[in-house]
């Protein structure tokens, strides 16, 4: 079963996604708030849900105005299954209860024809509605529709009679002139009140009763709302990033020109645009290497949030992609939590890498791993990542792994480097650093290329940091022993 801690969901951008969505009940804010992912084997339940998912989004201009009454609606319903539990325990409910189920029903009510108007337009799966005027007929009797909720007189014989009984009282206690002949009125009018209250609760009771058989449906369109508001959600949000259908496949993965929505706007907002990422990768080890700013973090967390997406019922945000249904998802990355509790960095990587193996073994999963044995020395590190990289291979798993370590890439099923600054000019860089701009990490960002290419045969880990040091201009003194030691490397 996928579950993601909070501080990897701020991470991956999983909660920005959750946090762009306007749901509008409180049935459709809970399934945003408790995100569900879909297990391997509810396959044909995931389907009909990014089916649904991606027929709405399709439909979504054309029905703008259509989403824009239903989600209206929706904002107007009140969470009454409080009171359906209650109601099923045999409680006799008050009137503030049944003024809200009373409510719920109208808005049911309401909805009904503009969710057959969707249906027709979306041809929505697995959802449907209960027809709420038999259950209205006993918190409406009248037929009056009226927003509140009140008990006619007609309710029964004995409350008809007493509720004229109190108007009479009520006009002579208004007539009366003594004091005396007041506060007799008023012990009648007392009297008379409890003979009403006990009448109404009798009344209320009865309606309680008659109400039980409609429990059930009550309840199933309440989770059709919820289900109905986040779906509309869903859409909605793959409209704004071009989500599109996955293909389920057994167990490769294939994401092209996919996107991270969260760093998307960030990047938009300076005026800077997200360059897309493409991967394939199926069961075995994958490795990504590139220098630091290089992007391999980037890459990894949007795999893993296209993931978790695709397996929630959501569009994936790219271009194509095919995915399998995974049993686990693990992210390790930065674990600060681990070392404020008193581990070292090191430890604590190992600790979280030994239980994401351990889960992942319960089905195929899906590791995502940011630099492993970095809180070691790099002789040390090298070799660790070297012997997890080959045990991976075999791992029923697809594991991606980040790293700058040499000799990993080779002993991977799968290799991709970071485009960074492959085809940046260092000169054309310190050109533009001697004039206006001064942020020389800015600029050196603007040109970075945080692009993915497959690399075939052995390749070592890009020097983009050489490259970077030049651009910033170091010492020339360091800067030649730095480059003498390159060429010691390769002699």
């Amino acid at each position: 079963m996928i579950s993601i801690r909070f501080e990897d969901r701020v991470s991956i951008g999983l909660q920005y996604v959750l946090d762009s969505l306007h749901a509008c009940s409180p049935f459709g804010q809970e399934r945003v708030r408790r995100l569900r992912f879909y297990a391997p084997e509810e396959r044909a339940a995931l389907l009909t849900e990014l089916g649904n998912t991606a027929r709405a989004a399709k439909e979504a201009q054309t029905q703008k105005s259509l989403y824009e009454k239903i989600m209206l609606v929706l904002c107007q319903l009140k969470d009454i299954r409080g009171s359906l539990s209650r109601l099923f325990e045999g409680v006799c409910l008050d009137h503030v209860e049944l003024f809200e189920l009373k409510g719920f029903l109208l808005r049911i009510e309401e909805l009904l024809p503009l969710f057959d108007r969707m249906n027709e337009a979306v041809r929505i799966e697995g959802m449907a509605f209960s027809d709420p005027s038999e259950a209205l007929k006993i918190l409406d009797p009248e037929h009056t529709r009226s927003r509140g909720f009140y008990i006619p007189d007609g309710a029964s014989e004995p409350l008809r009679a007493i509720r004229r009984e109190k108007k009479q009282l009520e006009q002579r206690l208004y007539e009366a002139e003594t004091v005396a002949e007041k506060d007799a009125l008023k012990a009648e009018r007392t009297r008379v009140c409890a003979e009403e209250e006990s009448e109404e609760r009798a009344i209320r009771k009865a309606m309680c009763l008659a109400l039980l058989p409609y429990v059930s449906a009550m309840q199933a369109d309440a989770d059709a709302a919820g289900r109905l508001d986040f779906l509309i959600q869903k859409a909605l949000f793959g409209v704004r990033y071009g989500g599109v259908l996955p293909e389920l496949t057994d167990t490769a993965l294939e994401l092209t020109d996919m996107i991270n929505p969260e760093l998307c706007d960030l990047l938009k907002e300076k005026g800077r645009a997200f360059v897309p990422v493409s991967i394939a990768a199926d069961r075995g080890a994958t490795v990504i290497t590139g220098a630091n700013m290089g992007g391999k973090s980037v890459a990894m967390k949007t795999v893993a949030l296209n993931a978790l997406l695709m397996q929630a019922g959501f569009l994936v945000c790219a271009k194509r992609a095919r995915l399998p249904m995974f049993h686990c998802v693990k992210l390790l990355f930065d674990d600060l939590q681990s070392m404020q509790s008193g581990l070292s960095g090191f430890g604590s990587e190992i600790v979280r890498f030994s239980e994401a193996l351990d889960e992942a073994e319960q089905g195929y999963s899906l590791l995502l791993i940011d630099e492993l044995a970095r809180g070691t020395n790099p002789d040390e590190g090298a070799r660790i990542v070297q012997a997890v990289t080959r045990y991976l291979n075999g791992a029923n798993a697809i594991s991606i792994l980040a790293t700058h370590y040499d000799g990993v890439a080779e002993l991977a099923r799968a290799h991709y480097q970071i485009i960074g600054l492959k085809d940046v000019d260092p000169d054309a860089i310190k050109a533009e650093l001697s004039g206006a701009e001064r942020d020389g990490v800015a600029v050196i960002a603007r040109h970075m290329n945080y692009g993915l290419y497959r690399v075939e045969g052995r390749a070592d880990c890009p020097k983009d940091a050489l490259n970077i040091l030049r651009m910033l201009s170091l010492k020339p003194e360091i800067l030649e022993r730095i480059e003498r030691s390159y060429d010691t490397e390769k002699s």
